[in-house]
């Protein structure tokens, strides 16, 4: 793969909060956003929970982001 030469934006990490990151801003922002990864995507500790995606947390704003994911991963293919 060919790295471009220039991003308005280069996120570094291709963890869960790397890639959601990346997603947010390319798709906020209209902006070129570029992902660095070392390995594999989501090959550090984001594997660990893959499908875990409970939605109930102590904090009432937790809850609230756990439920914006959920809800985002269901449209994500469209």
């Amino acid at each position: 793969m060919t790295l471009p030469d220039q991003a308005a934006i280069v996120v570094i990490g291709g963890g869960i909060i790397g890639c959601s990151t990346a997603y947010h801003l390319a798709r906020d922002h209209k902006a070129d956003v570029v992902l660095l990864e070392q390995g594999k995507l989501t090959s550090g500790s984001t594997w660990h929970a893959a499908g875990l995606v409970g939605q109930l947390r102590s904090s009432a704003s937790i809850t609230r982001v756990l439920k914006y994911s959920v809800d985002l991963y269901k449209g994500l293919e469209a």
